[in-house]
């Protein structure tokens, strides 16, 4: 659409007959703050790469603001880019490493001056001015690696995972500050991460990768509450997976049968319009699981007993083991106790939070 900042149609990166980029297609509005998720060597940074101009795509075109990029080096895009490494010159000081784009546009010197100062004062650096980046914390030289991107005043922004060589404190602190920074500025950024959290926490819109290719585009919620593939369900967050057969389908529910027997009911539409016979994979994230302080009637109301129990501090994690065979994991947020090993438990799995797809994992 003209008015989105990015619109990337069908790219592709081919390298020999490996399509490490295939078919890919999203969009950023502007201002929006977008996320290209995955794990390692899903195509995400080569992706965010081909917009930038550093690699040539294979097909498919790159627009920003309405203008095709799709073959321009990368001084002609308008785009800041953030590394992983930050890349910044070890031999230069904080304000040289941010003028250095600057001079290569040749900007005057009272220019410079200018943008060094308000890069540093909206990055929380005014003072480090002087400073080598071996005299920095990791924090302070991603903040000047993002300084030098803002002062060139880019149309977008474009991140590599610049967090993932702090440690989780400071990634912490980092996201949220990165964050607000953002959306004060307005300013559009497309974000590549492998952390869940930190695309979940930060992005408006976050697009799921996998194999090279995009399985998922939502909202954060939309994307843990309603995954559209097993893989996504998998990948974002802790799912609970069960095999079965559908075995109906009606205005009040659906009807799951497990591999051991065991019968779940699902919300009505939950088969996502399979057929009874279909086989399905069952889905249900550990927080949505209710442990029981004894037996009670109602679907899903299951028995087993805990052989596995992880305290987090706000969360305690159990595996219990059902009667019925299959490993349940669920979680608890206000407990005053921890369950031992061998406990007898009843859980109940909510037909209102059971998401049924079809077996080949998609919906």
């Amino acid at each position: 659409m003209p008015d989105d900042a990015i619109q990337v149609d069908a790219i592709q990166k081919l390298y020999g007959t490996m399509k490490a980029v295939d078919d890919v297609s999203f969009s950023v509005a502007p201002g929006e703050f977008v996320s290209l998720l995955g794990p390692s060597g899903c195509g995400k940074t080569t992706s965010l790469r081909m917009i930038a101009g550093f690699i040539e795509p294979s097909g498919g075109s790159i627009r920003v603001h309405g203008r095709d990029v799709t073959h321009l080096p990368p001084e002609k895009r308008d785009v800041g880019f953030v590394f992983q490494n930050y890349a910044l010159w070890p031999h230069m000081t904080v304000a040289e490493n941010v003028a250095f784009g600057l001079k290569l546009r040749r900007k005057s010197r009272r220019e410079i001056a200018a943008k060094i100062e308000e890069s540093l004062s909206v990055t929380g650096l005014s003072g480090y001015e002087d400073r080598l980046p071996k005299q920095l914390s990791g924090g302070q030289q991603q903040r000047v690696a993002l300084a030098r991107a803002l002062a060139l005043e880019p149309e977008l922004l474009l991140m590599d995972e610049p967090l993932s060589n702090l440690d989780r404190a400071l990634r912490v602190t980092m996201r949220r500050e990165l964050k607000e920074l953002q959306a004060r500025m307005k300013m559009t950024t497309l974000y590549v991460t492998h952390d869940q959290e930190e695309a979940l926490s930060m992005s408006n819109r976050v697009v799921i990768m996998n194999g090279g290719r995009v399985e998922q585009i939502a909202r954060p919620y939309e994307l843990y509450e309603t995954p559209a593939s097993s893989f996504v369900a998998d990948f974002v967050g802790i799912t609970n997976f069960f095999e079965g057969t559908l075995m109906r389908c009606a205005e009040d529910w659906d009807e799951v049968r497990l591999a051991s027997g065991q019968v779940l009911h699902a919300r009505a539409g939950a088969g996502q319009g399979g057929q009874p016979g279909d086989a399905v994979r069952a889905l249900i994230r550990p927080e949505r699981v209710t442990l029981l302080s004894g037996p009670e009637e109602g679907a899903n109301i299951l028995r087993g007993q805990v052989m596995l129990a992880e305290y987090f501090g706000a969360v305690l994690r159990y595996s219990v083991r059902l009667d019925s065979g299959e490993t349940l994991r669920l979680e608890v947020h206000n407990f005053d106790a921890i369950l031992e090993n061998g406990t007898p438990v009843h859980v109940r799995v909510p037909p209102e939070h059971l998401r049924v797809l079809p077996l080949d994992g998609r919906a």
